[in-house]
């Protein structure tokens, strides 16, 4: 099989979307399907090249302020064979240059939204607009839509989308890394500095949606039973940037650290150091940092957006509906055997959500989508871009 992806961009950016393109990318290319990656060109990035067996064409962008223009987008897809496109994102450039041109190709094409963050956030009437009349008018010219969780096949049924073109397919990690060696928990803690018994750990940004005042609330709250240590980029001049959460540590005297971007290898070691993982996002797409607390073995908690309702019905964490029960959770996993038992179903659980289980499931999406196409195009019709 000959696979296309075009996505905002890819390794060696990271971020949640770039790592699952890439474990797919890679995982599927093990299994002998050739893949070739559309992204765009970032300063010293190689215009073209080979990573891992995947094939990356990366593209010169136009700037404007927040805004990025493709050059030779289409015309780059248009001179790909394959035998199916998979477009990553939404509300993208990868997303708004292809979608209205969708119906000009002639290839099987299956997409991949990732949640609807500006829909989420922020609801003005364009991303209404965008979300609930536009996007849908869209998809009826691919083949099939991958939701990552219930809640987004959902939100797409809502907006009237045909249930036989979505397939439901949830985000997958690699268990490898988590079955390596680890650092002494202890000294992990003691390059902390914390002072409280029980420590929460927090991997992902300092942003408006991952809201991590709710956490140093939350801690604050357990009068010195749990401190935490949150880690990731910032955006600074937000209302929730690190300099924000450094400021409400301090008012509300809460046991914490606050940690810059880290290398995968302490990311890894702050999971395992911890307790329990801690998310207090607002909108979350997926939240790929609960799998992780679950190949851990670490229970969490988070609030109900993403898949945190599916993972906690798995008795892998907890989801809460507001602070107070964010609160009382924690109060909850002061208990080891509570936090012993929840790490081990963890364990256990996380095996359905691998990126082999994931590449499976985006295989069986291929062909039908392949099924599909042939029958919207009838006999005799090309499988590579018109």
């Amino acid at each position: 099989m000959r696979l296309v992806v075009a996505c905002h961009s890819y390794y060696p950016s990271v971020g949640g979307v770039e790592r699952l393109v890439q474990g797919l990318a890679e995982e599927l290319t093990r299994r002998g399907v050739d893949v070739t990656v559309v992204t765009r060109r970032d300063p010293g990035s190689s215009r073209e090249e080979v990573l891992e067996g995947v094939r990356v064409l990366r593209l010169p962008m136009w700037r404007f302020g927040p805004f990025h223009i493709p050059r030779g987008y289409l015309r780059t897809l248009r001179h790909l064979p394959a035998d199916v496109f998979h477009l990553s994102g939404n509300r993208v450039w990868c997303a708004d240059f292809y979608l209205p041109r969708a119906g000009s190709f002639a290839w099987p094409q299956v997409m991949t939204g990732h949640g609807f963050y500006q829909y989420e956030m922020h609801r003005r009437v364009w991303d209404r607009w965008y979300f609930e009349r536009y996007l849908p008018r869209r998809i009826r010219e691919l083949d099939i839509y991958t939701a990552i969780t219930a809640h987004e096949r959902d939100q797409l049924l809502a907006w009237g989308v045909d249930p036989t073109a979505i397939d439901l397919i949830p985000n997958g990690i690699s268990l490898d890394e988590f079955n390596g060696p680890r650092a002494n928990p202890l000294s992990v803690r003691a390059r902390w500095g914390l002072k409280s018994p029980l420590v929460g750990a927090y991997i992902g940004g300092f942003y408006e949606n991952k809201r991590v005042d709710r956490l140093v609330r939350a801690v604050a709250s357990t009068r010195g039973r749990w401190g935490l240590v949150a880690a990731g980029r910032d955006l600074a001049g937000s209302r929730y940037d690190r300099a924000a959460i450094a400021r409400l540590a301090q008012q509300l005297d809460a046991d914490v650290v606050l940690r810059d971007l880290l290398p995968r290898p302490e990311v890894l070691d702050d999971l395992h150091a911890a307790d329990a993982v801690l998310l207090g996002s607002s909108y979350e797409g997926f939240g790929l940092l609960l799998l992780e607390a679950m190949a851990m073995g670490r229970p969490f908690v988070a609030f109900r957006t993403g898949a945190a309702p599916e993972l906690a019905a798995t008795g892998s964490g907890i989801c809460v509906d507001s602070d107070e029960e964010f609160v009382a959770a924690l109060h909850r996993l002061e208990d080891e055997g509570v936090r012993r038992a929840m790490g081990a179903r963890g364990r256990e659980a996380v095996r359905e959500y691998t990126v082999e289980r994931q590449a499976t499931r985006f295989l069986a999406a291929y062909e039908r989508a392949i099924t599909r196409r042939a029958a919207r195009s009838g006999p005799g019709a090309s499988a590579s871009g018109s």
